[in-house]
C-alpha cells in the first residue's frame, strides 16, 4: 500500500514537473500588439507569426479580437497559446476574464498560472484583485511575488494598502524605498500622504518629499506644491512659479491647475485663455480645448472663438458635447444650415441623439 502511495505521488509530481516545463515564456514584445486602433493587416500579421513558430502570435491575435469586442475568438486563440504553453496566453485570458466578462473565478486561475511562471503583470492583477476584496494577506503575497519580477508599481499598492490598514509606519518604509529605488512616485505618494491624512498631516514634511519628486523630474510633484501655495498658503505668485516648472515637465495638471487660478482665483480670464492655449500648443493638453472653447462662451460670448476651438476639440477628442455644442453655437448665431449639420451629426452619439433629434424637429427637420 505504501509503495502505490510513493507511486502515485511521483506520477502526481511528474505531471507537475511537465507542465512547468511545458510553459514558455517568448522573447517577443507583447507590446507591439497592443494598439488603440487595429486594422486588417494587424490580424494578418499576428496570423502570420502563429505561422512562423512565434507563440505569442496567439496572444496578439487573442487581443485584436478582445478589442474587437469578439470574445469567442479571443478566448480561442488565447487557449490556443495556453495548449502551447504560452505563458502570456494565460495572463490575457486572466485579462479579458475579468476586464470585459467579469468572471473573477476564471481570470484568478489563469493569472495564477501565469504568476506562477514569473509573469509580473498577472501577479500584479491578482494583488489588485485580492485587494479590492480586502484580503490583504493574499495581496501583499502576489504585489511581493510582481514586485520580485522588478515591477515597483506593486511595492507602491502595497505602500496604499498599508494606509488602508492604518499602518502608517510601514507605508511611509515602503514609499520611501519605491523613491530610493529611483521610481519618483514614492516621493509623490509619500509627499500626499502627509498633506492628506489627518492622522498623520504635516504638510510641510509633505513638500519636503514633492520637492524630492520634482528634482527627479516628475512634473506632477510641481503641480502638488503649486497646488500647495495656491489653496494652503493663498500664495498665487508662488504657486505660478511651480506650476510652470511643472509645465516645463510637460506636466498637464500643471497647466490646467494654473490656467483655472487666472480663471477662479485672480479673475483674469484672457490670461487663463493663454495659458490654456500654451498648454495645447505645447504639450498637447487635449483636456485644455474644451475649457477655452467655455471660456470664450461664459465670458466674452465669443462665439466664433468657441466655435473654432469646439472644432479642435470635436476633431481632437470626438467628444459629443463638443459637437452638440457646436450645434448649438451655430443656432445662436442664426445659421440654421449649419447648425441642422452639427445636431444631424451629434444624433449619431447615443449619449446626446435625444436631445439632437429635439433640436433638429424644432429647426423643423423630421428625424423619424
Amino acid at each position: 500500500m505504501q509503495s502505490i502511495k510513493k507511486l502515485i505521488i511521483l506520477i502526481t509530481l511528474s505531471i507537475i514537473i511537465l507542465n512547468a516545463q511545458e510553459l514558455k515564456k517568448s522573447k517577443y514584445d507583447i507590446n507591439k500588439c497592443i494598439k488603440i486602433t487595429y486594422t486588417k493587416e494587424d490580424i494578418k500579421k499576428y496570423k502570420k507569426l502563429i505561422e512562423e513558430g512565434e507563440i505569442e502570435g496567439y496572444s496578439c491575435a487573442g487581443i485584436y479580437y478582445a478589442r474587437q469586442g469578439n470574445f469567442d475568438e479571443a478566448i480561442n486563440y488565447f487557449n490556443k497559446g495556453k495548449e502551447k504553453g504560452s505563458i502570456e496566453s494565460y495572463a490575457q485570458l486572466g485579462s479579458l476574464y475579468s476586464s470585459f466578462l467579469h468572471d473573477y473565478k476564471k481570470a484568478v486561475k489563469n493569472y495564477k498560472v501565469a504568476a506562477n511562471a514569473g509573469h509580473g503583470k498577472a501577479a500584479h492583477n491578482l494583488g489588485v484583485y485580492y485587494y479590492k476584496n480586502f484580503k490583504y494577506d493574499e495581496a501583499y503575497k502576489w504585489f511581493m511575488k510582481s514586485y520580485e519580477t522588478g515591477d515597483l508599481n506593486s511595492l507602491l499598492s502595497i505602500g496604499l494598502m498599508y494606509i488602508d490598514q492604518k499602518k502608517y509606519n510601514e507605508a511611509i518604509e515602503t514609499f520611501k524605498k519605491v523613491g530610493e529605488l529611483g521610481e519618483p512616485r514614492g516621493y509623490y505618494e509619500l509627499g500626499t500622504f502627509y498633506q492628506l491624512n489627518k492622522d498623520m498631516q504635516d504638510k510641510e514634511k509633505g513638500i519636503k518629499y514633492y520637492k524630492k519628486c520634482y528634482e527627479m523630474e516628475y512634473g506632477l510633484c510641481a503641480a502638488a506644491i503649486g497646488e500647495y501655495y495656491e489653496e494652503d498658503k493663498k500664495d498665487y505668485k508662488k504657486a505660478e512659479e511651480w506650476y510652470k516648472k511643472g509645465f516645463a515637465l510637460k506636466n498637464e495638471g500643471s497647466i490646467n491647475r494654473l490656467g483655472f487660478m487666472y480663471l477662479e482665483d485672480l479673475n483674469n480670464p484672457k490670461k487663463a485663455i493663454y495659458w490654456f492655449k500654451e498648454g495645447y500648443n505645447k504639450i498637447n493638453c487635449k483636456s485644455c480645448i474644451e475649457i477655452i472653447a467655455k471660456t470664450y462662451i461664459m465670458n466674452f460670448k465669443d462665439y466664433s472663438n468657441a466655435i473654432k476651438w469646439y472644432k479642435i476639440d470635436y476633431k481632437e477628442n470626438k467628444t459629443p458635447e463638443a459637437v452638440y455644442n457646436l450645434g448649438l453655437l451655430y443656432e445662436y448665431s442664426k445659421n440654421k444650415e449649419k447648425a441642422i449639420k452639427w445636431y444631424q451629426e451629434a444624433s449619431k452619439y447615443k449619449e446626446i441623439k435625444t436631445l439632437a433629434e429635439k433640436k433638429l424637429k424644432e429647426l423643423g427637420v423630421s428625424y423619424e
